[in-house]
């Protein structure tokens, strides 16, 4: 006996799944997001016989916050460490630096790429912060306080 089906049955999910579909990139990482669609499917799906209890509900949320919290922090120690980045090859302008691959000179000019991390332009080359060895600040030239003159 052969079991038939009729044509109202057929669903477009069933369509979409026999076709192939363009691959989108995978996320690396879990966004708040997606831990609530976890979430809601897990309260869903959940055995009423036997319901998660509220103590594992409490753990869980509490684990989701730490998880956030920690998130904020790491991209925030990263913009900390960039602008600290700046900063400390905006104050090696007009002073002498030593590179990694041996060449020396004076660091002209600062540049900012588009992510944000400077380079120092020493002799008309760029170079990252990482490559400067040894860094001297510029001698200040001595000023003469004119001394005054009296009757």
């Amino acid at each position: 006996m052969a079991i038939s089906f009729p044509l109202s049955s057929y669903t477009p999910q069933v369509a979409a799944a026999a076709t192939p579909a363009v691959q989108s990139p995978k996320k690396q990482t879990l966004e708040q997001a997606d831990f609530l669609k976890m979430l809601t499917l897990q309260l869903q799906n959940q055995d009423p016989m036997n319901p998660q209890s509220n103590t594992d509900f409490a753990a869980q949320m509490a684990q989701f916050t730490a998880l956030e919290q920690t998130r904020e922090m790491s991209g925030s120690m990263s913009q900390l460490l960039q602008r600290q980045d700046v900063q400390n090859a905006a104050m090696m302008l007009g002073g002498q630096v030593l590179l990694d691959d041996g060449h020396s000179g004076v660091v002209d000019r600062v540049v900012l790429t588009k992510d944000g991390s400077p380079r120092l332009q020493v002799g008309g080359k760029e170079y990252a912060l990482a490559q400067v060895m040894d860094f001297q600040l510029a001698a200040k030239p001595e000023t003469t306080v004119p001394t005054p003159t009296g009757p």
